[in-house]
């Protein structure tokens, strides 16, 4: 270690500090300076303490900030898939799978489309549907009447906002019977094209979306009882 000394002090403390006599110092004064000391350095590490080890986390203060969590796209496809059973057809979206059934139903002195469904968990996770006054399930389509050229369209308006809750193996069952109450019914020559969405599905009620092409279903009256013939919806392309 090496040390200034300053011209102030006296000469004898100057010989015992400095390891020798030295020169008495002329009559002004010098300017004082202040101490210099310069030290080996022992390490890599003592010779930049400002840096942190690498094991060490970086301080709080100065942590990056964490990424935002990706948000799913509400508006994403879903795939379905639809299985052609005996007894209807057995239709896989979003974690649930649905066994549907349509037959006819004589409603007044003509006839109608009862649809029954089943339904459950296939992912382990519980589900919502949307359950409006008529149910999870939304009608719409058109009747070709005997004699007519143009068929009559038709649709649902929503009303209300109840809840069905879907839960692992336990099956949820519902069911809807067209036409609904003071609609026409089928009578003999007519034909009947009905396209079943559901309202919304989805993992809890905030994350329900319509599932809009869930199934088709056409039915021809003409002598005796009607057959309804359920099939997957025309995906147009």
């Amino acid at each position: 270690m090496r040390i200034a000394c300053s011209g102030l002090l006296l000469s004898s403390l100057l010989a015992a500090a400095c390891g020798g006599a030295q020169a008495t110092p002329p009559a002004e004064a010098p300017v004082a300076e202040a101490p210099v000391v310069e030290a080996k350095p022992e390490s890599a590490a003592s010779a930049e303490p400002a840096k942190a080890a690498p094991s060490e986390p970086p301080a709080e203060d100065d942590a990056a900030p964490p990424a935002p969590k990706a948000e799913a796209d509400p508006n994403a496809t879903r795939e379905v898939t639809y299985m052609v059973v005996p007894d209807g057809l057995k239709i896989s979206v979003a974690g649930v799978r649905f066994t549907v059934s349509a037959s006819a139903a004589q409603v007044a002195s003509g006839w109608g489309v009862k649809l029954n469904v089943v339904a459950s968990a296939i992912d382990g996770k519980p589900h919502s549907l949307s359950s409006p006054k008529a149910g999870p399930l939304a009608f719409a389509g058109s009747v070709l009447r005997k004699g007519k050229s143009e068929p009559e369209p038709f649709g649902d308006e929503r009303a209300g906002d109840g809840e069905q809750s879907i839960f692992g193996d336990d099956a949820t069952k519902f069911s809807r019977t067209w036409p609904a109450k003071g609609v026409r019914v089928l009578g003999a020559g007519d034909a009947l094209d009905l396209q079943v969405a559901l309202w919304g599905l989805g993992t809890e009620k905030e994350a329900r979306r319509p599932v809009k092409k869930f199934c088709h279903v056409r039915m021809q009256v003409d002598k005796g009882k009607p057959r309804a013939i359920l099939e997957p919806p025309t995906i147009s392309k």
